[in-house]
């Protein structure tokens, strides 16, 4: 399906920051409410939507995070050519103020934030939270409401740099079982789509470390085409982010609305 391009400037265009997320807060409730979507806010200003066309007892979830690390600042998103993981040179964006100056692009996390809208114009069933405040520990995420998630069968994040890393832990908890059918699904349609993935990885938090440690069912996190992420030269390759939506949605396509429960485990953290 062809991709929303004027979108995705869009949201890459938005100012936001750790604990001042007002302007892409609004810029979702704008988005969400002209195109008929349900959707609440809780007290932080975390976002949960839920699109249901059919009867479903559970949902798939969507997951993305609305703060950056970067300065509140006009942006002017330009396109140029970038290279990818693999070294190879694409169409890219990349952020510049007034002044010409870089001011980081804040792929981490709006290219997961385009992604989840994205899904949610694609598929007939799905749930979406869109979580404050996740650069400094996750505190949207902790706080999110359970009644959202009573009828989430799993959850996806987008929230990994370049175009083929995937987290298996995030600080020391495991997000899936490698034994389930949940893992048997999700690895075939990635390695289908990620050409050249490594294998699992561990990663520093994000969302769904959150979720997991809160709910049971299971998780996983992966790239979503942002380079250079937490610096002013961050950039985004587009094919990168396209790819990363394509994986999501035939992940869920296969997966569909079932529930997946893994009961958390934990690692030691090394380092």
């Amino acid at each position: 399906m062809e991709r929303d391009f004027n979108l995705l400037k869009e949201v890459l265009s938005v100012p936001t920051k750790t604990y001042k997320e007002g302007l892409m807060v609004d810029f979702l409730e704008k988005w969400l409410t002209e195109n008929n979507f349900e959707y609440y806010l809780d007290d932080m200003n975390n976002i949960y939507v839920t699109k249901q066309t059919d009867e479903v007892e559970y949902f798939p979830c969507v997951v993305a995070h609305t703060d950056t690390v970067h300065n509140i600042d006009t942006i002017n998103v330009k396109e140029e050519i970038r290279p990818n993981e693999q070294g190879i040179l694409k169409p890219a964006l990349k952020a510049y103020n007034n002044s010409g100056l870089p001011t980081g692009i804040g792929g981490d996390d709006k290219c997961g934030v385009f992604a989840c809208l994205e899904l949610l114009k694609e598929l007939p069933n799905l749930k979406v939270a869109f979580f404050v405040s996740e650069e400094t520990g996750c505190h949207g995420s902790r706080n999110a409401d359970p009644k959202f998630f009573e009828n989430v069968g799993y959850a996806i994040q987008f929230d990994a740099p370049g175009n083929v890393m995937v987290s298996e832990y995030c600080m020391g908890v495991q997000l899936f079982d490698r034994t389930g059918v949940f893992f048997d699904k999700c690895d075939k349609v990635l390695t289908e789509v990620f050409e050249g993935r490594n294998d699992y990885q561990s990663h520093p938090y994000t969302d769904v470390y959150a979720l997991k440690k809160q709910f049971d069912f299971s998780c996983i996190n992966y790239a979503i085409g942002y380079y250079d992420y937490h610096t002013k030269n961050e950039y985004v390759v587009i094919e990168d982010v396209y790819n990363g939506i394509k994986t999501g949605k035939e992940m869920i396509e296969s997966l569909g609305n079932n529930y997946y429960p893994f009961i958390k485990k934990n690692i030691p953290i090394l380092g």
